[in-house]
């Protein structure tokens, strides 16, 4: 309590960076409930009505307004990089909560007289979303920690339907059939509307920052998954191995990492927010059994989850986002709101310039300039790819250093660029990104194609599957030719890049029979055989 004490003193002197918030509208000795957050984001939105906007994501279960506050003073927004706060999504854990309505309240006041917050502001789209959980939020009260380090469940954990939000996302490990939520739902259709590059979740009961996975391919709900899948296949082989592989003496109380492809940003990240921070970098504030070394955690080795909101932000949407448990009481006391929020402030204005780290631009058509949409991308070893919006553009976090690039598009030659990420590891010295507009070359097929090319189809006995659909590229190719050739080997073994114009058949398949016939019979006849079906 004494550390917590003199900490809190600390940052009440050391506000030249950082000034301390004169509020004349919010109080920190008090939880805000619904009708006073209302008011608050109502109010301020139309004081700031030139750098914010207030708007909603849906609706909880008991029909209170999912509220999120946009702040920036970018005028246009092609290639800024959108970053989003979300807290409360389990309900008796408000701390994250309190710290986004100062936050919005600390950002709009300072962005008159503060340039930290103005160059922020000139650079970033900030969406601030306060309570995920609003009914959990109303059923639940704080109560005091026990010996001030002992976690406390007071309260409704869950929505009003008593279900845990941050475990109702589609999981990349455990599919499992469900009725997702209607607060879950309005995130998932928030993710689609919105390419987000980062994104922070607030939490209470520990003092770490958590990132992914929180499920794992090693758990045992993973290996029944696929045990199932086994089953439906008929493959007794294969199940046999499957089911040896599932060790009935583990203790699945014992958890292994589940890494990312990003993982080394991921630690960069969760690092950095530790650092900051006065004492979660010390691995041990809670005083728990187990410790954190510096401060972090990956979420499975901590304890596997299913359905966890970060996990469903990177893998479906790309945003790289990481968990903060920030109070080691989930619901403290409200005269602790204001050692928390001066614990928490440099580390999240801090965690917010990250954003601006690695690359970005827009990929674009060489010849007409217009942008394209839906272009993939990879960095080239990382196992994880991420697609451009309809403006065709596209953000990367990366640490400093070299990569490759490889840029695909339905249409297009594909591309792989060599480039090097410039900038210092420390969080403190983030510059800008590195801006990569992509041109990629329509793609054009040879002239000789286009004349005399007969386009070669697998079809495999017992599929009826055609390979490489086809690439009705040239109105002449109307009328070419087309061999057919049955083939006795799966048709899983072909591949897109099987489809050649430059081998003769015989050289590439074992020709059961061929028959030479026109584009249009071929259609014709393929209608006819699935009508049948």
């Amino acid at each position: 309590m004494e550390v917590r004490i003199v900490t809190t003193l600390l940052f009440m002197i050391t506000t030249t960076y950082y000034p301390r918030v004169q509020s004349d509208k919010l109080s920190f000795d008090t939880y805000h409930n619904y009708d006073d957050l209302t008011k608050f984001v109502k109010k301020i939105t139309e004081e700031y009505s030139n750098i914010t906007s207030l708007y909603s994501i849906g609706k909880s279960v008991q029909g209170r307004e999912l509220w999120v506050v946009k702040i920036t003073s970018v005028i246009d927004l092609l290639t800024v990089p959108n970053i989003k706060i979300v807290g409360n999504i389990h309900g008796n854990e408000p701390i994250g909560r309190e710290l986004i309505i100062h936050l919005i309240e600390y950002l709009l006041k300072e962005s008159v007289k503060n340039s930290t917050i103005q160059s922020l502001l000139q650079t970033t789209v900030i969406h601030l979303f306060p309570s995920m959980n609003p009914d959990g939020f109303e059923m639940s009260r704080p109560k005091t920690c026990i010996h001030d380090h002992r976690t406390n469940s007071v309260g409704n954990r869950g929505n009003a339907r008593m279900a845990d939000l941050n475990r109702d996302f589609p999981d990349i490990f455990y599919y499992k059939e469900r009725s997702y939520q209607p607060e879950t739902k309005a995130v998932v259709n928030w993710l689609k509307s919105v390419p987000f590059v980062m994104s922070l979740s607030l939490h209470g009961g520990s003092l770490v920052a958590n990132y992914p996975y929180d499920s794992s391919s090693n758990s045992t709900q993973y290996k029944m998954k696929k045990l199932n899948e086994t089953l439906q296949l008929n493959n007794f082989d294969l199940l046999f191995s499957k089911l040896s592989s599932i060790d009935p003496s583990v203790n699945d109380n014992v958890f292994y990492e589940s890494l990312t492809p990003d993982d080394d940003v991921f630690r960069y990240l969760a690092s950095a927010y530790a650092n900051a921070h006065p004492t979660m970098h010390k691995g041990y504030g809670c005083k728990e059994s187990v410790e954190f070394k510096g401060g972090i955690t990956n979420g499975a080795a901590w304890y596997e989850t299913s359905g966890s909101m970060q996990d469903y932000n990177y893998e479906m949407h790309d945003c790289v986002e990481i968990t903060l448990e920030l109070s080691c009481c989930k619901y403290p006391p409200a005269s602790d709101i204001i050692t928390y929020w001066y614990e928490n402030l440099e580390p999240l204005l801090l965690w917010t310039k990250q954003v601006q780290r690695g690359i970005k631009g827009i990929v674009m058509d060489r010849q007409t300039g217009a942008p394209i949409s839906n272009a993939k991308l990879m960095i080239l070893g990382r196992d994880k790819t991420f697609n451009t919006t309809e403006n065709g553009e596209y953000w990367k976090v990366l640490l400093p250093g070299p990569y490759k690039l490889h840029v695909d598009a339905r249409g297009y030659e594909s591309k792989t660029i060599h480039l090097k990420v410039p900038g210092s590891m420390d969080p403190h010295k983030v510059d800008k990104p590195l801006t990569l507009n992509i041109m990629l070359e329509p793609y054009q097929p040879e002239p000789s194609t286009v004349r005399n090319t007969n386009l070669y189809y697998v079809v495999s006995r017992g599929h009826s599957e055609l390979t490489d659909v086809l690439r009705l590229t040239n109105p002449k190719m109307e009328h070419s030719t087309v061999n057919i050739y049955e083939l006795g080997s799966d048709i899983s073994d072909f591949g897109e890049d099987d489809y050649t114009d430059d081998v003769e058949p015989q050289s590439v398949l074992s020709s059961a029979g061929s028959a030479s016939i026109t584009l249009s019979s071929l259609i014709l006849a393929l209608w006819c055989y699935a009508s049948l079906l």
